[in-house]
């Protein structure tokens, strides 16, 4: 029964393989076709001279030689590449495996090559005419059939070998990006759970100080905060939300914070709606909005306001910006966990191509953030 079912597995794995290719791996594959064309082109009409008679065969020749090179490196090659040696550790044992198998291929390559030329319409292109020439250009010996075999065998092992290491280095880099999402993605996962006893912590302050001075208020805030848990709960299970859930949440926390500030705290929101389908990381407006009560509303008694704006900048970039009021002359003590969480996970998910600025100057705290855009999500 095994011996039925394993070979069944391993071709239906081999043909998913062969099927699995992405429109990069096509396209590359096309100018490879094209350039084994030019380049066999060009050799034959060096070899084997004379034959500017026989230019149908030629390029017949030359075209039959394209198909057969990507044809093994497609059917035979590249699956081979994609079971044993893509995605593992390489050892001296498959290493030494995919030469073995490389060799037989290339004289199977090379077989397939050399028959073409026995073929009676392009028997002009037959290498085996070919001949070693002696001192003076005299004609020498007729190269034996096993000197070709060996030189052939040897030329289409280098080549498919060429091939095979491209492949294998093109999926090395390939699986080391994708590995450097994916941890990329696990820190941003844990800075924005970070955020959750950060947020919670500045939220029950704010009902702590309301419980003495307005029972009723602070009734009102806790309502607000369990609904504004349920939906940052939601959330915080993606690393990233569009700007429009993320002012969503931010609104429920600024009708919250307006139940203690009321008069003194004032809102400027102004959000360009080309930007509402940007993506930003999961809870980076609301973390800023946390920053600015806390250092900025809070800790002054004159009327105070936040101001969120968001607009376009150039073609492939976009803007926001939070900028608070702050009279304090210094700001209160805390942890900085907020911004440099903001900033790490910008970092994390652009590199260099955001920026995350902050300035305080005429009383104002300033958060301006440059970040790219991307057409395709505005829709």
């Amino acid at each position: 029964m095994n011996s039925t079912v394993l070979p069944a597995g391993f071709l239906t794995r081999y043909c998913a393989q062969i099927g699995n290719t992405s429109k990069l791996y096509r396209a590359l594959m096309l100018l490879i076709f094209g350039l084994h064309f030019i380049l066999t082109w060009a050799a034959m009409q060096s070899l084997l001279p004379g034959v500017g008679q026989y230019a149908n065969a030629l390029v017949t020749r030359a075209l039959l030689e394209a198909v057969l090179f990507t044809g093994i490196c497609h059917f035979l090659v590249r699956p081979y590449l994609r079971l044993n040696l893509v995605g593992i550790t390489l050892a001296p044992t498959p290493i030494a495996l995919g030469l073995l198998y490389l060799m037989l291929l290339s004289v199977i390559y090379f077989c397939a090559s050399f028959a073409m030329g026995k073929l009676q319409f392009l028997n002009a292109t037959d290498l085996s005419q070919l001949q070693v020439l002696a001192q003076q250009g005299q004609p020498g010996a007729e190269v034996s059939l096993l000197a070709m075999i060996v030189m052939g065998s040897a030329e289409s092992f280098v080549t498919l070998s060429l091939w095979a290491f491209v492949y294998l280095g093109w999926h090395f880099q390939k699986n080391k990006r994708s590995l450097q999402r994916q941890v990329n993605q696990s820190q941003i996962q844990q800075l924005t759970n970070q955020l959750s006893p950060h947020f919670l912590f500045n939220s029950l302050n704010s009902i702590r100080a309301l419980i003495f001075a307005d029972q009723e208020r602070a009734a009102e805030v806790l309502t607000l905060l369990s609904d504004l848990l349920r939906t940052q709960m939601q959330a915080q299970m993606k690393t990233r939300s569009t700007l429009q859930q993320e002012w969503q949440l931010t609104k429920k926390y600024l009708e919250i914070e307006k139940v203690r500030f009321d008069e003194r705290l004032m809102l400027d929101i102004q959000l360009d709606d080309q930007t509402l389908h940007q993506e930003i990381p999961t809870l980076t407006l609301l973390t800023l909005a946390e920053n600015a009560i806390k250092h900025g509303i809070s800790q002054s008694s004159q009327p105070g306001f936040i101001r969120m704006h968001s607009y376009i900048t150039k073609e492939h970039t976009w803007c926001l910006e939070v900028v608070n009021s702050h009279f304090s002359q210094a700001r209160a003590p805390g942890t900085r966990v907020g911004q440099h969480n903001v900033k790490k996970r910008l970092e994390l998910l652009y590199g260099n191509r955001s920026q995350f600025i902050t300035r305080e100057e005429n009383q104002q705290y300033q958060v301006w953030m440059e970040l790219p855009y991307v057409k395709s999500l505005n829709r």
